[in-house]
């Protein structure tokens, strides 16, 4: 099968899947007819369930790992250096690794801690919006219809509805 035909294939199978989802999964009033699976891919798709916090704590013992044992065999690494002449010296790296060791878990740590910061301020946030119940849409309360005149005597404003002008002018 040539890619191009793959291509649209997963094209309009992927729009086909788009358009099953908002309709059957996203809308919330049909989440309680979901079974246990399709309620859990609903809460993917609405976010509600959020990865980033686990893909990152993996991320994080990995690099602060590989920080420390990269610094580890680099105590014990160099190359050696050779000259024209056939002398050659050995350049260690064993100041690296230390410097890999003792600061690289400690970089990684300060960037997953403010990685961590600005997650936790969204999981807070949602779960502060989950606790604040709906507002009541209360009707607007009805003002008075009013028609505003000006006295032709005086030149006083004055509610028709409410009767003549309040200076006792008679309109004529």
């Amino acid at each position: 099968m040539p890619v191009l035909v793959a291509e649209i294939i997963g094209i309009v199978v992927a729009i086909a899947g788009t358009v099953l989802a908002f309709i059957f999964l996203l809308p919330e009033k049909k989440r309680t007819s979901l079974n246990k699976f399709f309620q859990v891919i609903a809460d993917i798709f609405n976010f509600k369930i959020l990865f980033i916090e686990k893909i990152l704590k993996a991320l994080y013992i990995f690099v602060t790992l590989f920080c420390v044992v990269c610094g580890f065999f680099m105590l014990f690494s160099g190359e050696r250096l050779s000259s024209f002449w056939g002398e050659g010296s050995f350049k260690s790296f064993a100041l690296q690794g230390l410097i890999l060791m003792i600061f690289g878990p400690i970089v990684v740590r300060v960037t997953y801690e403010l990685l961590m910061l600005i997650i936790l301020l969204v999981q807070n946030v949602i779960s502060i919006n989950k606790k604040i119940p709906e507002p009541v849409k209360e009707a607007a309360p009805q003002i008075p219809e009013t028609k505003m005149l000006y006295c032709t005597h005086c030149g006083t404003r004055y509610d028709a509805l409410k009767g003549g002008c309040p200076n006792g002018c008679q309109d004529q």
